[in-house]
């Protein structure tokens, strides 16, 4: 396989999820689950002693992710087929085994981090770990644009003239964004009432959130004009464009949205665990998925498929560390999401015009091979001779109009004929 078929075979997501969710490596996410629990606990008793355990846990797994194409490590970190045989209540039990090699390399690492920074009295791993919550609301919009870039751009090759009609996509970008927008906050008012709400009370409800979205949506579509007019002379680049405008629209919208509930509603904490449980997952998804689809120059993945789940792992520990000190510090984790969804909107606009323009660049990196073959097929076709056509040049003294049939041509007329002496 070259280097270009290489970059272009692609990782299905879904697949992708399929196998991280598989029941052999299932009780790694269930501990994950236990202990990023365990963290926010221990940090509330001691801030040092929960940065180190999220810290150790997190490289980890790290560790295991880089060595997992390392028979051994696989054969300790996933479940056999034997396991199978056994009955349900002790293959359940059974099957936590496997986390324990990453948890005595996590635990051997907490004792490492501590002394190494001088134990309880240090004052700068909570700061450290804290920022990188930071890091972590900008990779999800990264990560994001990364994920929707990939699945949308296989129609970039098709570049085929077409004609751009502004109002029509800026208008059919409003009508399904701000639909998604009145539809959120009017299933978020409902659960938050615990009762049913009609269509004018949920309108009314809302309408300071639909404002919102509106003047964000607004302003993103004057921001990104130019870019889409652009893109809007190709098929292949106007439909990239329109769908890569509305999903980050309605990214920008759900963050809006998260905000508002934070500030102006009141969430119960399961459905704000839900929530961020759900965000953060398809956050750690598309971030793996955009790591396993890099290719490097020999054309072998940059991260294979089976270090998927532990470095989806790994990056969940960092960010329950992060938002467990972080709350701390702010005295509630309300305030800490407000500001990593904040972050996250900010990231994702940053980001629009730059998709744009290089999704124009990719095409033509695209089309460039396609055309290429294009015109050797039409050389070819056109310098093989055909029987049927009639010589031109050989025969062009068959319509020589100086010619008179009739009467003929005498070549020795207006000749002068001397004879040799």
């Amino acid at each position: 396989m070259s280097d270009v078929d290489a970059i272009s075979e692609n990782i299905n997501i879904f697949q992708l999820a399929k196998q991280m969710l598989s029941p052999k490596t299932l009780p790694h996410l269930i501990v994950a689950s236990m202990m990023s629990s365990l963290i926010f606990i221990l940090v509330k008793i001691s801030e040092v002693f929960g940065a180190v355990a999220s810290v150790s846990l997190s490289l980890s797994y790290l560790l295991i992710a880089i060595l997992a194409n390392n028979n051994t490590i696989t054969n300790l970190t996933t479940l056999s087929e034997e396991h199978e045989s056994k009955t349900m209540l002790s293959r359940f039990f059974s099957s936590f085994k496997i986390t324990v090699v990453p948890l005595l390399i996590s635990a051997v690492l907490f004792g490492v981090i501590l002394f190494s920074i001088g134990g309880k009295e240090n004052n700068w791993i909570v700061p450290l770990l804290g920022f990188l919550f930071v890091i972590w609301s900008i990779a999800q919009s990264i990560s994001f644009r990364v994920g929707m870039v990939e699945w949308f751009s296989n129609g970039l090759g098709d570049a085929k003239l077409h004609t751009y009609r502004e109002k029509i996509s800026t208008s059919s970008q409003i009508v399904i964004v701000q639909s998604f927008s009145f539809l959120i906050i009017w299933i978020g008012q409902i659960l938050t009432e615990a009762e049913s709400m009609t269509f004018k009370d949920a309108f009314l409800g809302g309408f300071l959130f639909i404002c919102l979205t509106l003047i964000a949506q607004i302003f993103t579509l004057w921001l990104t004009k130019d870019e889409r007019e652009a893109a809007g002379s190709e098929k292949g680049l106007a439909a990239f464009s329109f769908k890569w405008m509305v999903i980050a629209q309605i990214f920008i919208t759900w963050h809006l949205f998260t905000i508002y509930r934070r500030t102006f509603m009141d969430p119960t904490n399961t459905a704000t665990v839900i929530e961020e449980a759900v965000l953060m997952a398809l956050t750690v998804l598309f971030a793996v998925w955009s790591l396993t689809t890099y290719t490097v120059r020999d054309g072998k993945r940059l991260v294979s498929e089976k270090a998927a789940l532990p470095l989806a792992i790994s990056f969940a520990y960092a960010y329950a560390g992060s938002v467990s000190v972080l709350s701390v510090a702010f005295d509630g984790i309300d305030t800490v999401l407000i500001i990593g969804h904040f972050l996250s909107i900010i990231t994702i606009i940053f980001l629009l015009k730059p998709t744009l323009r290089n999704s124009r660049i990719s095409s033509d990196i695209i089309s460039a091979p396609a055309r290429a073959r294009k015109d050797e097929t039409n050389v070819n076709t056109t310098s093989e001779p055909n029987d049927d056509e009639q010589p031109t040049t050989e025969e062009e003294w068959q319509e020589d109009n100086e010619i008179d049939w009739d009467e003929g041509k005498n070549i020795a007329k207006d000749t002068d004929w001397k004879e040799d002496n």
